[in-house]
């Protein structure tokens, strides 16, 4: 099994609405024809190698029902890069090999490692948990004591992954062990529905596994976003620190995934809690991605990452604006470290909507990639070596 499999590439029309439609490529008919009938074949794209950021977004606007381009490309780009890159490897938690992740819940205080080992215990049946990510467990401390998340169990072991980095930087066995693991976890749980604290969790858990991997969860899904805003709507959470700041919405790469309800929902939450929101050019299936994907074609930031930032900061620019309302860790951590270049401020909307209804944030996940830098300052040369001799 690979990603390529998922899809029946021989119902292919060849009609390259996928290129021509895609906010970054944009390409014309005839090129964006011949680009996909290369990848279908094996054959060198170049041009889609080159400025493919991996957003998922020309999966919507294939008109085939069942095929989708973006895992085409994925497979196409691995095939040409051979082997796993020890730095993407060390990106990917669940595999139960040393990584990033493990490293970074080392440095945390033991009383944050207490509620770690208190989420790895099966919780009690239940209604609903909390799901915590590989990130989100880096705010273990305020989400254990946050009023509004305050009836929900908590199940977040160090070592289970929804599989998100594997998928997206490594290989397609690298994702297969990473979510069996999980998913025989998962097993263990008595719950009708689980509540994914991070979107992408939410994304790969309802949308990626069933429709690429095949599988689906014996529960319900929903994100903490939409949960609260139903909690909002059924006069169960109110408002207590409004929040006074005007915003680009910056949406994840997976938001073109998704239901048509979830961009819907985040929007009337920001506002709900105050939030002035300002609503860029490219949004939803035209949305511009953070760039961290980009990555896979040229592990130098500056040629990937910092080349597809520009292009968001630019569209946030243009629109006058100075904060960037920003929901996925991952587009906070890839943009962390180049906003304050462009002069722009970035609002990670979790921390900030938790504070609006009533919950104390100590120390914001912003203030926390500290660790990332310690934990690449340490590693960076061992991995060096290993890139090296592989």
């Amino acid at each position: 099994m690979a990603y390529i499999n998922v899809s029946d590439w021989e119902k292919c029309t060849e009609c390259g609405q996928c290129l021509m439609k895609c906010p970054v490529m944009q390409m014309g008919k005839i090129a964006a024809k011949k680009a996909i009938r290369q990848l279908i074949r094996g054959e060198n794209a170049d041009r889609v190698f080159d400025e493919c950021t991996y957003c998922f977004n020309c999966n919507q606007y294939c008109p085939v029902d069942g095929l989708r381009p973006h895992e085409l490309i994925l497979q196409r780009t691995l095939e040409r890069r051979r082997t796993v890159s020890p730095f993407f490897s060390y990106l990917s938690n669940g595999m139960n090999t040393p990584n990033l992740f493990q490293d970074i819940y080392e440095n945390l205080t033991g009383q944050e490692n207490e509620i770690l080992n208190k989420w790895s215990v099966i919780p009690k049946p239940s209604k609903e948990i909390l799901w915590v990510g590989c990130i989100g467990k880096m705010s273990c401390f305020d989400i254990e004591n946050s009023n509004v998340l305050k009836t929900l169990p908590k199940f977040g072991p160090r070592d289970l992954c929804c599989g998100e980095l594997a998928y997206r930087l490594g290989s397609w066995d690298m994702y297969k062990r990473t979510i069996e693991r999980t998913l025989e976890r998962f097993k263990e749980l008595k719950i009708e529905r689980m509540v994914c604290y991070c979107g992408s969790c939410y994304n790969y858990f309802s949308n990626i596994l069933p429709k690429v991997y095949g599988k689906k969860l014996p529960f319900k899904l929903t994100s903490m976003y939409q949960w609260m805003w139903e909690k909002i709507v059924q006069g169960d959470l109110k408002l207590k620190k409004p929040l006074h700041f005007k915003a680009a919405v910056h949406e994840s790469c997976y938001v073109s995934e998704l239901e048509k309800e979830f961009p819907e929902v985040l929007r009337n939450l920001y506002r709900a809690s105050g939030v002035d929101i300002v609503e860029l050019d490219h949004r939803g299936d035209n949305n511009l991605s953070c760039g961290a994907v980009s990555i896979l074609r040229d592990i130098n930031p500056m040629k990937s990452i910092v080349k597809e930032q520009r292009r968001k900061y630019g569209e946030v620019g243009n629109a006058g604006i100075d904060h960037i309302a920003v929901n996925c860790p991952g587009c906070l951590i890839t943009m962390s470290f180049t906003s304050r270049f462009f002069r722009k401020k970035l609002k990670y909307m979790p921390d900030e909507l938790l504070f609006a209804y009533g919950d104390d944030i100590t120390i914001p996940l912003i203030k926390r990639l500290k660790f990332f830098i310690k934990a690449f300052t340490v590693k960076s040369p061992e991995l060096v070596f290993r890139s090296i001799s592989s």
